[in-house]
C-alpha cells in the first residue's frame, strides 16, 4: 500500500513539470496524404507489369474453357457417351487448373501489394519523422484522429506530401 501511495504521489508531483514543458503539436491528414502519394502511381503500375504476362494467360485459359464448354454443348447430341464424358472430364481439369492458377495469382498479387505497401508506409513514415524534425514537432496527429483541433494547430500535410515527391 505504501508503494502504490508514493507512486501516486510521484505522478501527481511530476505532472506540473511535463505541463510546464513546452509541446509542439501538429496535425496531419492521412487520408490525404494516402490519396495524393506520388509513389502509389508509380507502385500500381509497377505491380500491372509484373503480373500482366500471368493475367493475360489466365484470360487465355478462361477463353479456351468457354470455347470447350460450348463447343460441348453444341455437340453433345452428335457424340457417344464415351466421348462425351472425356470432353466433360477435359473440361472439368481444365476448370480446375484454372481456379488453382487464379488463386495462386491473386495470392501472389495480394503478397506483393502488401510487400509494396509496406515499402511506402515506411517511406511515409520518414517523410512524417522529417517533417517533424524540421518543424520542430513533439506530436503529430491524425486530423481524424482527435474529435476536435483548433485552428491555430499547424497542419503538415503539405509539407508531409512535398517531402515524399523529393
Amino acid at each position: 500500500m505504501k508503494k502504490l501511495l508514493a507512486l501516486f504521489l510521484f505522478v501527481v508531483a511530476s505532472v506540473p513539470a511535463l505541463a510546464s514543458a513546452e509541446t509542439k503539436i501538429g496535425i496531419i491528414n492521412f487520408s490525404e496524404v494516402m490519396a495524393k502519394v506520388p509513389q502509389k502511381d508509380a507502385i500500381n503500375q509497377k505491380l500491372k507489369k509484373e503480373f500482366s504476362g500471368r493475367e493475360n494467360e489466365l484470360k487465355r485459359l478462361g477463353e479456351e474453357i468457354e470455347t470447350a464448354r460450348t463447343e460441348y454443348i453444341n455437340n453433345v447430341t452428335t457424340m457417344s457417351e464415351s466421348q462425351a464424358t472425356e470432353k466433360k472430364r477435359a473440361i472439368q481439369q481444365k476448370m480446375s487448373d484454372f481456379q488453382l492458377k487464379e488463386a495462386a495469382f491473386k495470392e501472389d498479387v495480394e503478397k506483393r501489394s502488401r510487400e509494396e505497401q509496406v515499402k511506402l508506409g515506411n517511406q511515409i513514415r520518414a517523410a512524417v519523422e522529417s517533417v517533424a524534425k524540421k518543424g520542430s514537432f513533439n506530436i503529430l496527429l491524425d486530423r481524424q484522429s482527435a474529435p476536435y483541433i483548433d485552428s491555430s494547430v499547424p497542419d503538415v500535410t503539405d509539407q508531409v506530401l512535398a517531402e515524399l515527391s523529393k
